[in-house]
């Protein structure tokens, strides 16, 4: 076979690999596709450059399309453990510290490729043979050779290993989707052995032409099965993609699995292994795991424990919701509370009253001369005096039921307190009222004051008013019973 039909195979096996390389593109959200994707454009650099080697006749070229190949073959070890590793989701292996080292390691053997005719570290020497009828590369192998295929062996070894767990671990389609990328990964690793060991053509490097038997299997495994999407992969990404944090705990409330999200939620999980107890989670260190508990507040945080059981595990799923439960105390307050005074609303306060026992006394207050107050001195001043007016009854009044009835007119439920007690405290309040010489304005109230009679609030709040009318009629400043 002549250079030409060669590299008219390797030309056609690259268009094949061009076809995956956009198919992975287009797929590129599925887990692993996009180092797939990566992984395909390096094997058409790697044939193109071996192709145009091969239509070269001088030695010079030939060399300057080697350094072109390895642009690509440099990097074969380090993406194939990564798109192996993305693929199948196994990380605690294929770690950042083995990818670094094999991208170290492959960084160097495209320097050592680019500057070999000052060290001989790669090839050791380098000449031309003439012995398939056409000029060919003669290359004797350096140091350093040997050391980037060990670690191509590695890399291949290391995927064929971990496609042959994951087809024991799969059944049906997916078993299928596993052992057509396993075949796909074997095809590259036994035609480097043959060229290894010298069993092949001599100095021609079949590797790249193991890719248009590889690419046609692979393009077929596409059609057939979509084999780039493994649908157990799918449910693993899916997990570590999950915005709550998820605890899987098992019987002995020792962790069997967690996502990224936790680690994000629960720091200290960064130190915490699989299969340690679930307690050492300094964030949780105060969480009940055995009853489970729904809420939990953590540093300021209020988290929503949700708890599915599956056989002898827990799934804990974990959502912050402090900012809905601030908005939600936030809401609970804005329908109790009168927003300028911080008192009762009239609506809570009588609320209250449904549910009071029926013992104690009904206070309406009402400031005087308030109108002449805001067109004095303005609504600002006039807010003001409210709230300073608000926190002076309910000092007075503490423990007792107070709101803000309307405008000017504040109310109190004095539970368990008689008419005259309730008259006393009333003029403790006008009192200390007086004496404050906080405000430039002085404030003055009248007051009505009647007995509460449970399941006749109208009435109660008809003769308060009626004693707060005689207040007003007396001439202000006073209080009636």
């Amino acid at each position: 076979m002549d250079s030409v039909t060669l590299s008219s195979i390797l030309f056609v096996s690259s268009t094949l690999l061009s076809i995956l390389v956009f198919y992975g593109i287009r797929r590129r959200e599925v887990q692993g596709v996009f180092y797939f994707s990566i992984l395909m454009g390096v094997m058409i650099i790697h044939s193109v450059g071996y192709a145009c080697e091969l239509l070269s006749n001088s030695l010079a070229q030939m060399y300057l399309c080697i350094k072109i190949e390895y642009i690509g073959a440099s990097f074969y070890p380090f993406l194939i453990v990564l798109f192996a590793r993305e693929y199948t989701d196994e990380r605690r292996f294929a770690n950042k510290y083995l990818l670094n080292l094999l991208l170290i390691i492959n960084t160097i053997t495209l320097i050592l490729v680019y500057t070999n005719e000052y060290h001989g570290f790669y090839y050791s020497s380098v000449g031309l043979d003439f012995s398939p009828g056409f000029p060919i590369l003669a290359l004797k192998k350096g140091i350093w050779y040997i050391v980037q295929v060990a670690c191509l062996f590695f890399s291949i070894l290391y995927s064929v290993i971990i496609f042959s767990i994951k087809l024991k671990s799969t059944r049906g389609n997916y078993r299928r989707k596993v052992a057509f990328m396993l075949i796909g990964v074997l095809i590259p690793l036994v035609t480097l052995m043959v060229y290894m060991t010298g069993y092949g053509p001599v100095y021609i490097d079949l590797t790249p032409f193991s890719y248009f038997i590889m690419s046609l299997f692979i393009i077929v495994g596409l059609l057939r099965y979509d084999i780039l999407l493994l649908a157990p992969i799918t449910h693993e990404m899916v997990f570590h993609s999950i915005e709550e944090a998820v605890l899987v705990v098992d019987q002995d409330e020792m962790l069997v699995n967690f996502n990224t999200a936790s680690k994000n939620l629960f720091p200290s999980l960064e130190k915490i292994k699989i299969g340690q107890s679930v307690h050492l989670i300094q964030e949780l260190r105060n969480y009940d795991f055995t009853s489970k508990q729904k809420i939990y507040e953590m540093n300021g945080m209020i988290l929503s424990f949700h708890v599915v059981l599956v056989r002898n595990n827990s799934i804990y799923v974990v959502s912050d919701i402090t900012e809905s439960e601030k908005v939600k105390q936030q809401l609970e307050t804005l329908a109790r509370e009168d927003s300028l005074t911080g008192l009762y609303n009239r609506r809570h306060f009588m609320e209250r009253l449904e549910l009071s026992d029926g013992s104690g006394t009904f206070i309406i207050f009402d400031l005087d001369h308030f109108k002449a107050i805001n067109d004095t001195f303005g609504h600002v001043e006039g807010d003001l005096v409210l709230i300073w007016f608000a926190r002076k009854l309910k000092e007075c009044f503490q423990n007792q039921v107070a709101c803000r009835y309307g405008g000017e007119e504040f109310a109190v439920y004095a539970e368990d307190m008689d008419v005259q007690e309730a008259y006393c405290k009333a003029e403790l309040l006008r009192e200390t009222l007086q004496a404050d010489q906080e405000r430039a304005v002085k404030v003055t109230f009248s007051a009505g004051i009647t007995d509460f009679v449970k399941g006749h609030i109208p009435d109660t709040l008809i003769n308060a008013d009626l004693k707060l009318y005689e207040a007003k009629e007396r001439g202000r400043n006073q209080t009636c019973y």
